[in-house]
């Protein structure tokens, strides 16, 4: 529990808390601006939160930056610690003179609390279990209608699943989560894959269908000649084997190979087959019409061009050898794939032809199936997340349900309490990714605020959330009688509650006494939280 804060620029230098209430105190006048719900942020600060920073600035402006030295007890052991709000961050862990021993980090610090406070839940942050029930002016958590929204604009859902964490439902429900997760991965992987075309696939209920009845007349076919070429020994399987679809994939290559290399030597050999062209007789009757021609020059060229087709001849030639022996080299490969082929299927004197539209037969069949396969595998995982989906909402509806009972039952008994009159009591209902909080008839201000503090206490009661803070604006609204009455509930909890609270002689002389008691501060007008009033024109 939180045992102590103290500060320097406090008038009142050091508070000291206590189990149970803790009353900061406003006269009665209700004067403002006097640090009560200041005060309230601050002990949110030393919980680890931040909003002293970004809401209070002010303090810092006028008074510079400070630092608040606390103290947690847990099982009668003290422990130190500085934070400062130059450097916020970081929280000093110290020893009982305050000197400082090492710095962590805030949420080092608050992991620390959520351990010695007994409330490590299943992905649940000690920051979203206390903040979120710390309402303060000026934090976002105040909506009366909205209980569980720890900020403006989080998503009901989000809510609800915090709430789910708090009640300590939520490891069987991640569970499945992570289940549908790994499916949902499992699925993008193939599809990916499909697409980069990493496999074989079709999409569409009509192309799998289409490939259904290819791979019924496919088979028809391959029992056909099944019974035409394979003796009473063979062994299907054999012919469908991966070894023997191997084989033929290198076939098919080497054939596109031994294709190529055929057609480079069919067009070497027509290069080697071009006779050169004489041009004596042409440029006799050239030098007829223009006598001054050079013909010498002409006839070395000629010569040239002569020595040049001989070289390139000799090359083509060289080429035209080397073609004719990769050409040999792999035709005896695929004879060799054939003879390969023949011998694994075990076929005596079968057709060649026939043998290879076997192995084409189950390839395409195979193709097929691998395409079909895909379709299949995407459907059943698809038919499998959205079981577990289902699932899941049914397993998370009933763990609300549960929830939710716990909490009315628990306000339904607070409510008697709060108000004797028999007035109803508030209802939280949880609904899909929805949920509502009123009482039914009653839209009153004061009923609403009462009901918040209701529905806190119950949390506080059912759950392992270590503390609640409440400020003057959620007390103010609440008539006189229903407010004594809670604060009479708030003087039983053994857990931490922190209020901040004015007009004392509003209420009745028991109300009074109590606050009295579980007061720790005690400001007014002429008594400040801290050192200077810069709000003042005085």
């Amino acid at each position: 529990m939180l045992k102590k804060i103290s500060c320097n620029i406090f008038l009142q230098k050091e508070i000291v808390f206590h189990e149970g209430l803790n009353a900061i105190v406003g006269d009665d006048i209700a004067s403002n601006s006097i640090g009560k719900s200041t005060m309230l942020m601050i002990i949110d600060f030393v919980f680890g939160g931040d909003d002293y920073i970004s809401k209070n600035h002010d303090v810092v402006d006028n008074l510079g930056h400070h630092d608040f030295r606390f103290i947690f007890n847990f099982d009668n052991k003290d422990y130190y610690f500085i934070r400062s709000t130059n450097e916020y961050k970081f929280v000093s862990i110290c020893n009982e003179k305050f000197e400082i021993l090492q710095s962590v980090t805030t949420e080092e610090f608050t992991a620390w609390l959520q351990e010695k406070y007994d409330c490590q839940l299943e992905s649940l942050t000690f920051r979203n279990i206390v903040g979120r029930y710390f309402r303060i002016y000026g934090k976002e958590n105040l909506n009366e209608r909205k209980p569980i929204q720890y900020f403006e604009k989080e998503t009901a859902p989000k809510s609800i699943l915090a709430l789910l964490k708090l009640f300590d439902k939520y490891k069987s429900l991640k569970a499945y989560e992570e289940q549908i997760e790994k499916l949902k991965s499992d699925k993008t992987t193939l599809v990916d894959a499909a697409k980069k075309n990493f496999l074989p696939n079709v999409n569409t209920k009509s192309l799998f269908n289409k490939n259904e009845k290819k791979i019924e007349e496919l088979s028809v076919r391959l029992e056909k000649i099944k019974k035409e070429i394979v003796t009473t020994s063979l062994d299907l399987e054999s012919m469908v084997s991966q070894e023997i679809l191997k084989l033929k994939r290198e076939k098919s290559q080497l054939t596109i190979k031994l294709n190529s290399y055929q057609s480079r030597l069919l067009r070497t050999q027509n290069n080697i087959k071009n006779k050169p062209v004489k041009i004596s007789a042409e440029l006799e009757q050239f030098v007829y019409y223009f006598p001054d021609f050079n013909v010498e020059q002409v006839n070395k060229v000629e010569d040239f061009h002569k020595n040049i087709n001989k070289i390139l001849k000799s090359e083509l030639v060289a080429v035209e050898k080397e073609l004719k022996a990769k050409i040999e080299e792999i035709n005896n490969q695929i004879i060799e794939i054939d003879k390969e082929i023949e011998q694994k299927l075990s076929i005596k004197d079968a057709p060649k032809l026939a043998v290879d539209e076997v192995v084409d037969l189950v390839a395409q069949i195979k193709q097929l199936n691998d395409e079909n396969g895909y379709y299949t595998k995407k459907k059943q995982l698809e038919g499998t997340i959205s079981q577990a989906n289902d699932d899941l909402s049914e397993l998370k509806e009933k763990a609300l349900d549960e929830i939710c009972n716990e909490i009315n039952v628990k306000m339904y008994e607070l409510n008697k309490e709060i108000y004797v009159d028999g007035r109803r009591a508030p209802t939280l209902n949880i609904h899909g990714s929805k949920y509502s909080f009123n009482t039914a008839g009653d839209t009153g201000t004061g009923t609403a605020f009462a009901n918040l503090i209701s529905f806190d206490l119950s949390l506080l009661e059912l759950t392992r959330l270590p503390a609640i803070a409440h400020d003057l604006p959620l007390l103010k609204n609440i008539e006189n009688v229903a407010m004594e009455n809670i604060i009479s509930i708030y003087s039983r909890s053994e857990k931490q509650i922190f209020v901040a609270i004015d007009k004392l002689s509003s209420y009745d002389e028991k109300a009074a006494q109590i606050i009295n008691k579980h007061k720790v501060l005690q400001l007014s007008k002429d008594k400040l939280l801290f050192i200077k009033n810069w709000k003042s024109n005085r």
